[in-house]
């Protein structure tokens, strides 16, 4: 069987991990992905891990994750006669990725117009630091300043962190890795689109956006109800967060009041739980210092495994702090055959992390390990000179009226039909970027069993909550139709399969199980329509000994191994939260991947797919860093608060102002030098050049390393007397990646995303208009922005029985039989 992207033809640029990741998703589904490096060979070669920590371009763990089945071909594009090379391949692509900054764009020939003009379906993915437009479109950052400058490191590790400790980066490089399944997710969408007759598209995904994105409730509490969280926030809701174990730390989550009376019930009913302060989820959140040493003197009793199964016993979320070295003794990854071995002909055999998403029709494989550098070279001439792209191998000649220049095309996923049966976040996550993307997108909730989102008590101020006011449901929803439907009514069921033949795809992410029980399993929803592309995102997958286990975003992060290296590093090792429910929105990221995957396969191929989405084998393959360490054979890495494990400097420090901080790092000597040249100037050469320059401490990234504490030192008594923004201006100008850690009222506020015209303001019919997240690209020939608020309950209900074929009588019997609503 053909893998879902065979014959694809992609080319790959650029260095490090955002390009490198979109890349993966598509080599990785069977597409044929070039990665042009210079001589040298890529920046990423030299990003660890290593095997013993040597460093070893051949060996960087890194490389070796983000680049398994591609193909590595040397074009030193400095030169004429090489970009010419690099013009030839793109005649013949289809997708061209890259995360160049606009000057090398300019120095490498990657302009858009004179590449359409080669190739005119051809689909041109950016991936810069802030995007190719606005006030910042040339600064420069990396995984620390962006997860900063996008507002997550501010709200990172949680309530109730000490105000002496900073703002926190969870470790690994979760900001520039999210922007590769994003941007991935925009270009094979765009590239979907040149399958029906379109022309390509260039995608200006901006990381910073892509980090605002996610915030869960940050943006919304501004917007809605004026508040600015940060990690020194009371907790929305309490039991939510770590707990000390006897042997370990465990996170504990109840959404629903009846979780929480499971877990008081596992206490024996103490007197304190019915104290009037802990009488709500919400009054628990507000009096969690006081709440959570109660809960603690209880979980400190149990041992971490007992304490999560017993938890699970009684349908209640959690997970226990697990390390990399652990995973691989689980019988539930074993039994979903997810850990996947490949041998290297430097690296040897190494254990990789298996797919984000299973599949019936088994698309994802590991064909072939990551390239030696130029290891395409003798197939130089065939690659440059051969091959027809997939789109125009399977897309009809363009109609005038679609051609460049003609008009505007329509979204690419214009004509799609979504059933959506999702709730809270991981799912609406996923649906709101297909509908972001064109399609058509029909929510199907029901009033006896609401969605949660409906009810978060985020209303604006001074109005009185309803279901149709709560800014969580509003920011996940947008783009989308509702359907007001009982399914626990036959007839309700009825109409769900009355409608799924004029559907392409099916997605919903309720517990295992729950859609086979109303009977829409996806083997009868196949029956009904064997065309459909159907989705499922659950905690634990839809097979395996844990299926049944409850899961929630928050508590699938610890037991990936990523929460085990988040932390501040004079914290005792002690694992910290990552400020969201990471889990949900990572989950639903690679949901709409894999679903407008299998559009193009279908489109090319024919034929349905099942997506079997496991949060917690989503969240394993995003957090590869300590995975490939383990498999390096080298020791866990430690809490490290903002460092990096090979670079330095690389932290936050502190400015002038009330917690104002700014992220900075020197990944290149160049960055390095200019720190040293900028710090001189300021400091008339009394710590800068040739001082700090000249220091032997500091000769080099490895002695920088080593001696980072006095680094660090230095750099935070300068940044001292800074004000945030005229610093940030100032080492930006001299092409140091720096930026301030910012909050939700700063980005709103923010003058960069404001040019971006980055936050969608539309009018919704209860709440008014109110800032809500946006798309994180920008395209160049189709429509920008959101196109409709969130809808009101059932807004479409009879819109929607209409496409499923029922007459005005109908609708109205079924109205009066609560079946519509």
């Amino acid at each position: 069987m053909a893998q879902g992207l065979a014959g694809l033809k992609v080319i790959e640029l650029g260095g490090g991990v955002s390009a490198a990741y979109a890349g993966k998703l598509m080599a990785d589904l069977g597409a044929e992905v070039v990665k042009i490096e210079p001589p040298g060979g890529e920046p990423g070669r030299l990003c660890p891990p290593f095997r013993a920590g040597a460093p070893d371009p051949e060996g960087s763990g890194t490389f070796l994750y983000l680049n398994t089945n591609k193909r590595s071909l040397v074009l030193d594009l400095a030169r004429p006669e090489e970009r010419a090379g690099l013009d030839e391949l793109a005649r013949r692509a289809d997708l061209l990725i890259h995360n160049l900054s606009r000057k090398e764009m300019a120095a490498q020939g990657i302009e858009f117009e004179r590449l359409s003009a080669l190739n005119p379906r051809l689909v041109l993915l950016s991936v810069t630091p802030f995007g190719l437009t606005g006030p910042y479109r040339d600064y420069v950052g990396n995984d620390l300043v962006l997860v900063h400058g996008g507002g997550w490191g501010w709200i990172c590790p949680g309530p109730g962190t000490d105000p002496a400790r900073p703002p926190l980066k969870p470790f690994g490089h979760h900001g520039v890795l999210q922007a590769g399944i994003h941007g991935a997710l925009a270009a094979l969408a765009m590239h979907y689109g040149t399958l029906h007759g379109a022309p390509g598209e260039h995608v200006d995904c901006s990381i910073q956006e892509v980090q605002t994105g996610y915030l869960g409730r940050a943006i919304l509490d501004y917007s809605y109800l004026g508040k600015i969280d940060s990690r020194l926030s009371a907790r929305k809701f309490a039991p939510a967060g770590f707990y000390q174990t006897a042997d370990s730390q465990i996170v504990i989550v109840c959404v629903e009041e009846d979780q929480w009376q499971r877990v008081a019930a596992l206490m024996g009913n103490p007197a304190w739980t019915r104290r009037p302060e802990f009488a709500t989820r919400e009054l628990r959140g507000e009096n969690f210092r006081a709440f959570n040493p109660l809960v603690e003197a209880w979980t400190r009793q149990w041992n971490t495994e007992a304490l999560y199964l017993k938890c699970q016993e009684h349908k209640i979320g959690s997970g226990p702090v697990f390390r990399y070295e652990q995973l691989l003794g689980f019988e539930h990854l074993k039994a979903r055959g997810f850990a996947t071995p490949l041998d290297h002909p430097r690296a040897g055999r190494l254990i990789l992390p298996g797919a984000p998403y299973a599949l019936t029709q088994p698309w994802w494989k590991l064909r072939r390990a990551a390239p030696l550098l130029g290891e395409a070279q003798a197939e130089r001439e065939r690659l440059l000179g051969g091959g027809t792209p997939a789109a125009a191998a399977a897309a009809p000649a363009l109609p005038a009226a679609l051609r460049p220049g003609a008009g505007q095309p329509p979204l690419p996923l214009a004509g799609v039909r979504v059933l959506d049966f999702t709730w809270v976040w991981a799912g609406p996550y996923c649906t709101m970027y297909l509908a972001n993307l064109g399609a058509e997108v029909i929510k199907v909730e029901s009033a006896s069993r609401l969605d949660h989102a409906r009810r978060v008590k985020v209303y604006p101020q001074g109005m009185e909550g309803s279901i149709n006011r709560s800014g969580y449901f509003n920011e996940w929803n947008q783009g989308k139709k509702s359907l007001g439907l009982s399914l626990s009514d036959p007839k309700g069921i009825e109409l769900v399969k009355r409608l799924v033949p004029s559907c392409d795809v099916v997605m919903s992410n309720f517990a295992t199980g729950v859609m086979e029980r109303l009977g829409l399993g996806h083997e009868e929803l196949h029956r009904i329509n064997p065309q459909l592309v159907v989705a499922a995102i659950s905690g634990y997958g839809q097979t395996g000994p844990w299926k049944n286990f409850t899961a929630y975003g928050s508590a699938v992060v610890p037991l990936s191994g990523v929460s085990a290296s988040t932390g501040y590093p004079d914290d005792n090792g002690l694992a910290q939260e990552v400020g969201i429910a990471y889990g949900d929105n990572n989950a639903g990221i690679y949901a709409a991947y894999a679903i407008v995957a299998a559009l193009v396969a279908r489109k090319r191929q024919g034929g349905g797919q099942y997506i079997d989405i496991s949060m917690w084998e989503s969240m394993i393959a995003t957090g590869f860093d300590g995975w490939m360490n383990y498999a390096l054979g080298n020791p866990p890495y430690p809490t490290m608060g903002n460092r990096d494990p090979a670079v330095a400097p690389h932290n936050l420090y502190r400015c002038v102002g009330e917690d104002t901080w700014l992220a900075l790092a020197c990944e290149t000597e160049e960055q390095w030098q200019a720190l040293c040249s900028v710090m001189g100037r300021a400091l008339g050469g009394m710590m800068g050049q040739p001082g700090l320059a000249g220091d032997p401490r500091f000769r080099d990234r490895a002695a920088r390393k080593a001696n980072e504490d006095a680094l660090d030192a230095l750099i935070g008594a300068w940044c001292a007397g800074q004000e945030r923004w005229a610093l940030t201006h100032t080492l930006q100008a001299a092409g140091v990646p720096a930026f301030p850690s910012l909050s939700a009222k700063d980005l709103v506020e923010n003058e960069h995303l404001k040019a971006r015209n980055y936050f969608t303001r539309l009018s919704h019919a209860e709440v008014g208009v109110r800032t809500h997240v946006g798309i994180p690209w920008r395209l160049t020939r189709r429509r920008n922005g959101v196109r409709t608020p969130a809808p009101l309950f059932g807004a479409d209900t009879d819109e929607v029985a209409r496409l499923a074929g029922l007459d005005e009588a109908e609708i109205a019997a079924l109205r009066a039989r609560k079946v519509l609503q």
